[in-house]
């Protein structure tokens, strides 16, 4: 897809690298050879083609697959992990509930227990409390987050990676940029949270391409976005046998005089 116009450049069927290799293969050198920047995600397949077939262009990976991945393999990881800390404890305190354990000590620890239970449920339920943005979170889910660095040290920790991980996608300065993502993954390494260190290490590699970010502020987010609309017409016509329509029919999805209409394709 063409980021400004929103135009699509090609279909294609697949996602291996030999299906992705076909757009290079197809399309006009001369239009190739114009372009400056692209946007991506992380698939190394993607990488590696576009380095091949575009060497002057400037490989930028998007931000929002890294912060959905953040999400997912560090923040949801330890979120859960701590949660099931709460859980444990409170089946070892019914645990250690005896038939000989006097009523006011019994009554105590099965609070201690619910108290655990409650946290457990909290913590099992506040995905959006960390993923969202601060400035966007109801009075009760900023008043949870506030709660969470008290108890949940490594939770925080990552919770603060991700939002400094947030604030350098929005630098435009290429030195600053590169300080600040070589400082984030020095404090992600020295974290010594599993979870964090591993993402860091995986990503690390790619940082030249994060950095690029600051001087080509773009993303896939309209092809993300129209890949939704794929999505919606294809399951509108409850699938298409036939290919050639079906990549005519993408092309046209995107043009509101065809939005409006019913075009008849031969």
């Amino acid at each position: 897809m063409d980021i400004e116009t929103g135009d699509i450049l090609w279909v294609g069927k697949g996602r291996s690298m030999n299906d992705f290799e076909k757009f290079f293969q197809q399309t006009d050198a001369s239009l190739l050879s114009t372009v400056m920047a692209v946007a991506m995600d992380m698939n190394t397949s993607y990488n590696r083609l576009v380095e091949k077939y575009l060497p002057q262009a400037t490989i930028v990976y998007d931000r929002y697959h890294m912060k959905a991945q953040f999400g997912k393999e560090v923040l949801g990881v330890v979120r859960l992990d701590e949660a099931r800390k709460h859980k444990h404890i409170s089946e070892e305190i019914l645990a250690g509930i005896h038939e000989d354990t006097d009523k006011e000590t019994k009554h105590e620890l099965k609070l201690q227990a619910k108290t655990e239970k409650q946290n457990y449920s909290k913590l099992k339920k506040a995905r959006w409390t960390l993923l969202m943005k601060h400035e966007k979170l109801s009075e009760d889910r900023s008043a949870h987050l506030c709660t969470i660095p008290e108890t949940h040290h490594d939770l925080a920790v990552c919770y603060a990676m991700k939002e400094e991980m947030c604030r350098l996608f929005g630098l435009t300065d290429p030195v600053l940029a590169e300080k600040g993502r070589n400082d984030w993954f020095q404090a992600a390494e020295e974290s010594n949270i599993p979870a964090l260190v591993r993402v860091a290490n995986l990503k690390k590699s790619r940082t030249k391409g994060l950095i690029s970010h600051a001087k080509y502020p773009i993303s896939t987010g309209k092809l993300e976005s129209f890949n939704n609309k794929i999505k919606v017409a294809k399951r509108i016509g409850c699938g298409y046998r036939n290919e050639d329509y079906f990549f005519k029919l993408i092309r046209y999805l995107p043009l509101p005089s065809v939005r409006n209409s019913s075009p008849n394709f031969p």
